[in-house]
C-alpha cells in the first residue's frame, strides 16, 4: 500500500476526533527536522474540510511554535488543506488567509502555501491566473515570492501557461523593493526563471537575454538561474553563451 493511501486510511479514523487528530499531525510531522511530513499533509487534504479547525490551526503562531516545533506542522497542513478546499468550494477568505500566512516568518508556512496554490493551479490553471493578476498589483516581496514559487510547479507549465509566469515575473523585476524581505525574494527569483524557462526555453532564454545587463543584481539573478541542472542538461549551447555575457 502507498504511503499517501496508508496514511489517508490512518486520518480517516481520526477526522471527527480534533484532539485525536491533532496528536497524530504533531506525532507524525518529522519535526524538529529538516523535513516535515509533506506526505501526511497532502493526505489529509484528500478528506479534511473542517473549515473552521483549519483557520483555528492557522492562528498558531511562531511565538507559539517556530519552524521546528512539531505543533508547527498543524497550521502548515491547515494550509495545505485549504488549497482542497478552496478547488470545490471557492471560498475567497481562503485566498485571504494564505495571502496573510505568505507573510508567515516560518519557511515552512511559506512553503505550505506554495503548495496551497500548486493544488489550486493544478484544479484550475486559469482560476489561479486570476488569483494572482489581481494579488500581483499590490503585493510585498514575500507575497511576490509566493506567487513566483507556487507558479514553479511543472505539472501544470505548459508552454502557454509559462507566458504568464514570465508576465509576473516581469512585474516583478520591474517592481522589486531591496529592502523587506528582499533576499526570500531573490532566493526565489534565483530558481524559479530556470523552471518556466525549461518549460519553455525559446521564451525562457529570450526572457534571460532580455534582462541581462541591466544592473548586477539582476544579472546576479539571471546566472543563478542558467547554473541550474534543468537548463544545463538539456540546453549547453544556450547557456553557455548567455552565461558568456555575465
Amino acid at each position: 500500500m502507498a504511503k499517501k493511501e496508508e496514511l489517508v486510511n490512518q486520518l480517516k479514523l481520526l477526522i471527527n476526533y480534533r484532539h485525536k487528530l491533532e496528536q497524530f499531525i504533531i506525532k507524525n510531522s518529522n519535526l524538529p527536522g529538516p523535513r516535515g511530513n509533506i506526505e501526511l499533509a497532502f493526505a489529509l487534504a484528500e478528506i479534511y474540510d473542517n473549515i473552521d479547525v483549519l483557520f483555528d490551526w492557522l492562528k498558531i503562531t511562531e511565538d507559539v511554535a517556530d519552524t521546528n516545533n512539531p505543533k508547527a506542522f498543524l497550521p502548515f497542513s491547515a494550509a495545505v488543506c485549504l488549497g482542497k478546499i478552496y478547488t470545490k468550494k471557492k471560498n475567497k477568505r481562503i485566498i485571504s488567509v494564505l495571502k496573510k500566512s505568505a507573510n508567515d516568518n516560518r519557511w515552512r508556512m511559506r512553503e505550505a502555501v506554495a503548495f496551497a496554490f500548486q493544488i489550486i493551479g493544478e484544479n484550475n490553471f486559469t482560476e489561479l491566473k486570476n488569483i494572482f493578476s489581481m494579488w500581483i498589483k499590490k503585493s510585498n516581496n514575500l507575497e511576490k515570492r509566493a506567487i513566483l514559487v507556487s507558479l514553479a510547479h511543472p505539472k501544470f507549465l505548459s508552454k502557454g501557461n509559462t507566458e504568464f509566469c514570465f508576465e509576473i515575473s516581469e512585474i516583478v523585476l520591474k517592481e522589486m523593493d531591496r529592502e523587506n524581505n528582499f533576499d526570500a525574494l531573490r532566493k526565489g527569483l534565483e530558481f524559479t526563471i530556470s523552471v518556466f524557462a525549461a518549460a519553455n526555453p525559446k521564451l525562457g532564454f529570450s526572457f534571460i537575454k532580455k534582462w541581462t545587463g541591466q544592473n548586477k543584481m539582476i544579472d546576479k539573478i539571471m546566472k543563478e538561474n542558467l547554473k541550474r541542472d534543468r537548463l544545463v542538461k538539456k540546453n549547453p549551447e544556450e547557456v553557455k553563451k548567455l552565461l558568456s555575457n555575465l
